[in-house]
């Protein structure tokens, strides 16, 4: 009975059965919206609305609708050329003329890279004479190559000219060691004398002679009964650590480990500098052995990092064979160096100035270890480390010692693997080298075969001890500079002709090279990474918990959103002005540093000494001395006449002679921007002396300001006359300049008011001054415009009316007009605040405004006069500028008869 009553009991239950929801399969997903960049994809349920439906409440239980992200993945940019420039001007040494484009768009995000060549050359006849200026050794000896050396090392049985010249026709000859014996050059010197570029992390051609050895005899002898070595002139101190291999028993060779961060250590690589503290020409003076940005490793490296979230334990080893170091001054280059240098137009043409670099490199060595380097870079899994609990000193210490132990590192004492056990050397057979997801290595110095055999990528077969010692013997004869300081090559563009104009375009050219290769040109990085040019390639430096293609993948512990500043490119140079100065900015926009993150590093802006030609656009040869007066005399005898006078400040004398006979006379003409004041002439006395200058040149007119590239200025020019003037504002709706937005050059070539340093366009409803647009070459004034209209008043002078917007005021306008016309005649200019008064007004100290004086204030002399006649009374008076401008003011009706008193009848 009790089971037939409970049978009873679940017969009052409703059974709800649950939908099985894939009963509707689901279709297949649609087309990604997008090719890249987080695109959209659908798919839906092919329900049918039957009894199975709705008995099972199936659209309540059941999503019909799904969708999902695809092709996250940042659309690739492909590498974009620049349109070509203009063919240059026919090199008339060349005959060749050239025109070249730059990579305006690296490749990025896995875009197609540029591969044509920047530079096209075609040939050409010029109607310019080659102007190669002839060497002059003057008391030296000239070699037929060109070098100039001391006559001291003509017949001394050495080849100091390179191509035996000196050694010709030698009645006798005479020793510079006291010894007949033949000496070998210290191993290495070529190496030490070659030049490097610091784009590419590459050694070039030779730029020092490091075969030539003077008139001084320096031996070296790194050890009893050893061979000995002559050091070459070049070198200041030279050792030689290691002559044989069992020389490195007594070396200290240390093998070190650190952990290395691929996004830290980018941002050392010299081609990333110019992004982040503007181009110096000693910036690459530090000591390294770091990985290039546009080696295979350093690309390999950077794609495996992007595969998994990682971290990176860096293994080297550094085996020194010698140290040397470089003399400061007196250099003698190389024949090739030399002639290339000597070959250079004087007119500035950037195809040829760039090949020097790609030639001979940017800088050259002034001091470096030379032998051989290995390196070695192990991939981990972030994750496994971090789980297994192991500090990093830990992991630093197993990866050193069993690289040493078990592979391959140079080591003459005992090397033990004190790692012990842990979780990942349990995971992995005892080893936690084979822990590591990828291995990376980088040899330098030794012959190619034995560092090719060296060279080692994990899952194959690890180079064994022997192979390294083999390669070891072979950095002895065949060494590399492994850790350098350096120094630009244009400093050693000294002592030839017209080394002052080449050294300047060398200059010149060396800025655009730079900016050829620097990561401003790249798009901002997901996730906050690091952007580098590589070649026409940007990549993606990770940070640390972060991978993917383009680091757009994040690790689980890996939730910053903070986003770094970055600067863009550096706009161009300003016009050299007359205080010899040139600057150039740029914004750190690339992108703004967001939610906390840093700020960009280095200047917004630069300065730099410029130089103007007193020629004009030709180009002079300029030597080193053209600014010293030449030889060693200081006086001539009596009645001998004057040696070159000194020109006053600002000046170059036209003659231009070493040395002028009694009564002879020079001129002295002044630099672009400054004006001559007095007389420009100046004599030879009997005496021996000059006439002292009565004259002088007297800067007349004022640099064009530095504004932020925020602010808008008005007329652009690259000079203005003391009484023009300019106006600023900002073109953001809604924004004005934090100071004054008109300002008056002023007859001290000084800006009035005073340009602030820190200007800048803030948040307000301040409006732009309103200028009046009045043209000097046509007698009817234009009409008051805003600051912020047509641009084709841009090169009118402007004259101020008021600050604020321009107000419809026909007796305003009528009045501005009529007060610009008279400025150029007033001989009162005093800045008042953004205006400047003339005779007729006086500058209020309480509001900074010009105010109108009333007429019986004016003084009753003075001129200009004028003859006017007064409308009301019909009457004609004799005014000057003063009571003529101040009646007007007062709104005194009266015409203009012209100028002068009015006639007596």
């Amino acid at each position: 009975e009790g089971r037939h009553s409970g049978v009873a009991a679940l017969g009052t239950v409703t059974l709800i059965s649950g939908c099985f929801c894939d009963h509707y399969p689901w279709s297949a997903w649609s087309t990604c919206s997008k090719t890249c960049n987080y695109g959209a994809q659908w798919r839906r349920r092919a329900v049918h609305f039957d009894a199975y439906y709705w008995d099972n409440q199936c659209g309540r239980m059941c999503e019909t609708h799904e969708a999902r992200a695809c092709n996250v993945e940042v659309c690739p940019v492909h590498c974009e050329f620049s349109e070509y420039g203009s063919w240059s001007e026919c090199s008339p040494c060349a005959k060749k003329q050239f025109r070249t484009r730059a990579v305006a768009r690296p490749a990025q995000f896995g875009g197609q890279e540029c591969s044509e060549p920047l530079m096209e050359e075609r040939p050409c006849h010029s109607a310019k004479e080659c102007q190669i200026e002839p060497v002059n050794c003057k008391n030296q000896f000239k070699c037929d190559s060109g070098r100039c050396i001391s006559p001291t090392l003509e017949c001394n049985n050495q080849n100091d000219c390179g191509d035996n010249s000196d050694e010709r026709n030698c009645a006798r000859n005479k020793r510079v060691c006291l010894s007949d014996r033949v000496f070998k050059t210290v191993p290495g010197a070529e190496l030490a004398g070659s030049g490097f570029d610091a784009v590419a992390e590459e050694m070039r051609g030779a730029v020092l002679d490091n075969f030539f050895m003077g008139d001084s005899c320096v031996l070296n002898r790194s050890r009893e009964n050893r061979e000995m070595y002559r050091i070459p002139a070049n070198i200041e101190s030279y050792e030689l650590k290691v002559e044989f291999p069992e020389d490195f028993k007594s070396e200290d060779a240390e093998v070190k480990s650190d952990s290395y961060d691929i996004a830290k250590e980018s941002s050392k690589l010299p081609l990333q500098a110019s992004s982040h503290g503007g181009f110096n020409l000693l910036l690459f003076g530090s000591s390294r052995s770091q990985w290039s940005s546009t080696s295979s490793s350093t690309k390999n490296t950077v794609k495996a990092s992007q595969q998994k979230d990682s971290k990176f334990f860096r293994v080297h080893q550094v085996l020194a064979t010698s140290t040397f170091k470089t003399k400061q001054s007196d250099l003698y280059l190389s024949d090739p160096f030399l002639k290339y240098l000597h070959n250079l137009p004087l007119e500035y043409n950037y195809p040829l100035y760039r090949e020097i670099f790609q030639q001979f490199g940017t800088h050259y060595f002034t001091s470096g270890t030379m032998g051989g380097l290995y390196d070695i870079l192990y991939q981990y899994d972030r994750e496994e480390l971090k789980t297994s609990g192991m500090k990093e000193e830990v992991v630093k210490t197993c990866i050193r010692h069993q690289t040493r132990s078990f592979f391959l590192f140079f080591s003459w004492g005992s090397s033990s693997s004190t790692c012990g056990t842990n979780t990942v050397t349990h995971k992995y057979e005892g080893s936690f080298l084979k822990a590591s997801e990828k291995s990376i290595s980088r040899v330098k110095g030794g012959r190619a075969a034995e560092a090719a055999a060296l060279s080692w990528v994990k899952d194959q077969l690890a180079p064994d001890s022997t192979i390294y010692t083999n390669w070891l013997k072979s950095t002895v004869d065949n060494p590399t500079v492994v850790e350098y300081e350096l120094a630009p090559i244009v400093t050693l563009v000294r002592g030839i002709p017209c080394a002052v104009t080449k050294r300047r375009h060398m200059v010149t050219a060396l800025k655009e090279y730079l900016q050829e290769f620097d990561s401003c040109k790249c798009a901002p990085c997901p996730n906050n990474a690091r952007p580098v040019l590589s070649g026409a390639e940007c990549l993606c430096v990770c940070q640390t918990g972060t991978y993917g293609a383009n680091c757009e993948k994040r690790a689980p512990d890996y939730t910053s959103e903070t986003v770094d500043g970055r600067w863009s490119c550096w706009g161009s140079w300003s016009p050299c002005g007359s205080t010899l100065k040139t600057h150039r900015s740029r914004q750190c926009n690339n992108p703004a540093p967001l939610r906390g993150g840093k700020p960009c590093d280095g200047p917004a802006t630069q300065t730099e000494t410029c130089y103007i030609s007193i020629f004009g656009g030709q180009n002079v040869c300029i030597n080193d001395n053209d600014f010293e007066t030449e030889g060693d005399q200081t006086e001539l005898p009596p009645g001998k006449g004057c040696l070159r006078p000194k020109p006053p400040a600002n000046s170059r004398l036209r003659i231009n002679k070493r040395q002028y006979d009694f009564g002879d006379h020079d001129e002295f003409l002044c630099f672009t921007g400054f004006e001559l004041e007095g007389y420009q002439f100046i004599h030879c006395l009997p005496d021996g002396t000059w006439k002292p200058a009565s004259g002088q040149c007297i800067k007349k007119v004022c640099d064009s300001p530095n504004f932020p590239a925020e602010i808008h200025m008005f007329p652009v020019k690259d000079k203005y006359r003391v009484g023009d003037s300019i106006a600023i504002n900002c073109p953001v709706q809604g924004q004005s300049p934090s100071g004054p937005q008109y300002y008056t050059c002023e007859s001290n070539m000084a800006w009035e008011p005073a340009i602030q340093a820190d200007i800048f366009c803030k948040e307000g409803t301040g409006h732009p001054p309103c200028p009046l647009s009045y043209q000097n070459d046509s007698s009817v004034p234009t009409f008051v415009i805003h600051f912020s209209s047509d641009k084709s008043y841009l090169n009118r002078q402007l004259f101020f009316v008021s600050d604020g917007p321009c107000l419809n005021d026909d007796f305003g306008l009528e009045w501005a007009r009529y007060r610009a016309g008279l400025s150029e005649r007033s001989s009162v200019q005093q800045a008042c605040g953004s205006d400047t008064c003339y005779d007729w007004e006086t500058c209020s100290s309480d509001t900074k405004k010009c105010e109108c004086k009333f007429p019986r204030d004016c003084p009753k002399e003075g001129t200009p006069m004028f003859c006017l006649k007064m409308l009301k009374t019909q009457t004609m008076k004799s005014m000057n500028l003063c009571f003529m401008g101040a009646m007007k003011c007062k709104r005194m009706d009266f015409d203009v008869i012209g100028e002068g008193p009015c006639p007596s009848n």
